[in-house]
């Protein structure tokens, strides 16, 4: 949920709440004011009453003063608590329904003899006079809140706004321009604070990157070149021979360690063009029929291994990516396999439209699955494998938003490349 609609549901929720509270208090302070009024009423009855009876000393229901319905009963004993004030409902039969009055009951002596009576007055009148006013109340209160509503949204969109734009600036932001942003002062100190921030660290990632890229480049360089010459120098050493055994063992570690770092070289200077978005071209690869071409230039590693190999096409798999990184990755998909395999083994490789599925025979992992795609992460330390296959198969999925997993079943290791939604 996004930050102003957070916000606003929180507005909304506190309203509502703050809209029942007001009501429900309104509807009861009015009501208690009108039978305030209605109780104070019934008293000054309950004087003209008494005053009627000491006056003539009975009582005449057609008295003038009475507003109100007044019942007399005859009482045997005083003692009796009578409760004063309370509501009740009488039958009206011209309506045929319940009306509700306000009753006030005391004790009176009409004469000689004691009598409870009660004084009624209808709030027919007083109830619609409450749900009249609590209505228009809350209309207006509705009103009012629909009014602020209206206003706070607008004026947060016109708050917010700045940070917005920032927003929109930090994800259009792009390392291979070589600068940082530039974001414009605002006017609100906190937005002002966060451009300012933002256009200094900015400003010296993309520094600090423009150096990393020449750094890398010029080291890329300077490596290749004496690796090279070291090649070349110690071929020419192997084709002589005026060398003892073991003189010629020793060009040929030397030789081999060459080659090593060249290929490590190589792989090294790989991961780093991925990480920093050197391959920004792609187009849509059929992976599927990458690998079928792979197939084929693998067939004489095959053959000597004596690896069997089994290809399932149910459909063809294709990606978005840079075409040499296409081929990259197909081709460590297939070295990792071979370099993990055993004599007589077997590579049982599936293509389906959402997934392609790399399988090998092999001995069980003696390392965490976690960590397979770790570089230099190697499960034999003394193989001659530089340990960063699988990290660059890895580097190149996440790059261009591909799954990658890692399964053992039965005697094989299972890679599965897929799409997002198939590896949900």
């Amino acid at each position: 949920m996004k930050l102003f609609d957070r916000t606003n549901f929180y507005y909304i929720v506190f309203s509502v709440i703050i809209y029942v509270l007001v009501g429900a208090s309104f509807y009861l302070v009015v009501e208690h004011v009108i039978y305030q009024e209605v109780e104070q009423r019934l008293k000054v009855e309950r004087r003209d009453f008494e005053n009627f009876v000491q006056a003539h000393g009975v009582w005449d229901e057609s008295c003038y003063f009475v507003e109100n319905k007044i019942e007399l009963t005859a009482l045997a004993e005083t003692l009796t608590p009578v409760t004063e004030f309370k509501d009740t409902l009488l039958y009206n039969r011209y309506n045929s329904e319940y009306v509700p009055f306000r009753e006030y009951s005391f004790i009176s002596k009409v004469g000689d003899a004691p009598y409870k009576v009660t004084i009624r007055k209808s709030l027919i009148e007083s109830r619609t006079l409450l749900k009249s006013i609590t209505g228009i109340m809350m209309a207006v209160l509705s009103l009012g809140l629909l009014v602020l509503f209206l206003f706070q949204r607008r004026i947060a969109r016109r708050i917010w706004a700045p940070f917005y734009r920032t927003l929109s600036s930090a994800k259009s932001f792009d390392l291979n321009e070589g600068k940082g942003l530039m974001l414009t002062p605002e006017e609100i100190f906190e937005f002002n604070e966060l451009n300012s921030v933002l256009n200094k660290v900015t400003d010296k990632i993309a520094r600090d990157y423009t150096s990393l890229k020449e750094f890398t480049e010029n080291a890329s360089h300077e490596i290749q070149t004496p690796l090279a010459l070291i090649n070349s120098r110690v071929e020419e050493l192997i084709q002589q021979r005026n060398f003892s055994d073991e003189q010629m063992r020793w060009i040929q570690d030397i030789y081999q360690s060459a080659l090593r770092l060249s290929k490590l070289h190589q792989a090294l200077l790989l991961l780093s063009k991925i990480e920093h978005g050197h391959f920004f071209e792609w187009e849509t690869i059929n992976l599927t029929e990458t690998l079928a071409g792979k197939l084929e230039e693998f067939e004489e590693i095959f053959t000597h291994k004596a690896i069997k190999v089994q290809f399932t096409k149910t459909g063809a798999f294709h990606a978005k990516m840079h075409p040499v990184l296409a081929d990259v990755l197909i081709t460590n998909l297939l070295s990792n396999a071979v370099k993990h395999n055993h004599a007589q083994g077997v590579i049982d490789i599936t293509s389906t439209g959402n997934m392609l599925q790399v399988g090998n025979t092999g001995n069980a992992l003696t390392t965490s699955p976690e960590r397979l795609f770790e570089r230099f992460k190697k499960q034999n330390q003394s193989s001659p494998s530089l340990g960063l296959g699988l990290a660059i198969v890895k580097k190149i999925c996440e790059s261009y938003h591909l799954v990658i997993q890692y399964s053992f079943d039965k005697g094989m290791h299972i890679l599965t490349i897929s799409s997002p939604a198939a590896g949900q």
